[in-house]
């Protein structure tokens, strides 16, 4: 199950870079980046079950940060 929202949130994340490069369109720069803050929440869990839990803190923390700054960039 978590693989699979790892790959459609990587693609989503990946069509949404490309497409935002592509075009120039700066505007949807919020949505990449919320869109990489579930992938790296869902990456978390993933590592979390692995046993590995150094790389699962990172990735919760990384996910944090991300997750506010999206946030930020949808307010202003």
């Amino acid at each position: 199950m978590l693989r699979k929202l790892r790959i459609t949130f990587s693609a989503a994340v990946l069509l949404l870079a490309l497409y935002s490069i592509t075009t120039g369109n700066v505007d949807i720069t919020p949505f990449t980046s919320l869109g990489l803050a579930l992938l790296l929440l869902v990456m978390g869990f993933e590592e979390r079950q692995k046993k590995k839990k150094w790389i699962s803190y990172l990735c919760f923390f990384v996910f944090a940060v991300n997750l506010y700054v999206s946030v930020q960039s949808f307010l202003i």
